[in-house]
């Protein structure tokens, strides 16, 4: 089944609907840059790296009843291209761009969008979008398009479930989580059935230590390749303490085999706020595993600014 291209869909319901989409609409964004040196197996390298830098829209609007449609419509660009190419020849990568449905019966969307899998990580990666991703270490970190999802509402106080339905050409991909809330303390467990693939089950929780200041994030991971059979699996430990007002320190150790035999990722930040809107950041961190091609450090200075 082909779906129709959700961005221009997007454009319609703007222009149809300007009125009321206007007032209740906001565009966004998002500028991420570092300067990065990369010390690999058998080269060196400096150069300035875009980290997801972004653009984006979205709004929603009331239909009756409590039923509302809302929208997104999110691109990536780089900055560190003179021409703000993000994706080859491209100007814009497509990111998270739906159209949803939303009302007591939960929250209906379509588009492309990350999976329910990958959105159960609950931010315990305190280095996304950067070298140190967990990206590199683990398998599920999809976002995709053919993409129809439903969010129930809460079924007891902080419990949600998604289930996302995604079509591709190995057949339909299948993505489930059950999220809780409770405080600042949450939990997720994730399924992906044949995504891309694998098989996987995904449990994070994060909390916060408060005699210490210190949040802490933790996530176990299992990935079966389904033409295989051969199951592996990793973790994931995130601390982060804010040292000033303005000022934190972070701390991640991830060990993983789903992507690389015996992978093997410690990184260590620091950001500073300049103000609500913006702040600068050092990230060191180092790859090891195995295939020793695969082995680097990293170093960087970087530069976010939210609008």
């Amino acid at each position: 089944m082909k779906f129709i291209n959700i961005k221009y869909l997007c454009i319609t319901f703007l222009s149809v609907s300007s009125l009321n989409l206007l007032s209740e609409s906001d565009f966004y964004g998002k500028i991420n840059v570092s300067y990065e040196s990369a010390d690999k197996d058998t080269s060196s390298e400096t150069d300035f790296k875009n980290n997801a830098s972004r653009l984006g829209i979205k709004g929603k609007f009331d239909i009756n009843n409590g039923l509302k449609i809302s929208f997104q419509i999110e691109n990536e660009i780089d900055p560190t291209d003179g021409r703000f190419r993000a994706d080859g020849e491209k100007v814009f990568k497509e990111r998270n761009t739906f159209l949803a449905l939303e009302g007591n019966f939960g929250r209906l969307f379509s588009g492309t969008h990350d999976t329910a899998f990958k959105v159960a990580q609950l931010k315990v990666d305190l280095f996304n979008d950067t070298r140190a991703d967990i990206k590199y270490l683990f398998q599920g970190e999809n976002r995709m398009n053919s993409f129809v999802a439903y969010t129930t509402p809460e079924l007891i106080d902080g419990l949600k479930v998604t289930i996302n339905s995604i079509s591709q050409s190995t057949g339909t991909f299948e993505s489930y989580s059950v999220n809780y809330s409770t405080g600042s303390a949450k939990l997720a467990f994730a399924l992906d059935s044949n995504g891309k693939g694998y098989d996987s089950r995904r449990f994070t929780t994060m909390f916060p230590m408060e005699s210490l200041g210190i949040d802490v994030g933790l996530m176990y991971q299992s990935s079966e390749k389904i033409s295989t059979g051969v199951s592996e699996n990793g973790y994931l430990l995130s601390l982060k303490k804010k040292v000033s007002d303005k000022g934190s320190v972070y701390l991640q150790t991830a060990s993983s085999d789903i992507k690389l035999e015996s992978g093997k990722q410690n990184s260590i930040g620091y950001d500073y706020k300049i103000s609500k809107i913006a702040k600068v950041f050092f990230h060191y961190s180092d790859l090891e595993s195995d295939k020793t091609s695969k082995n680097a450090e990293y170093v960087s200075v970087g530069f976010e600014y939210k609008f």
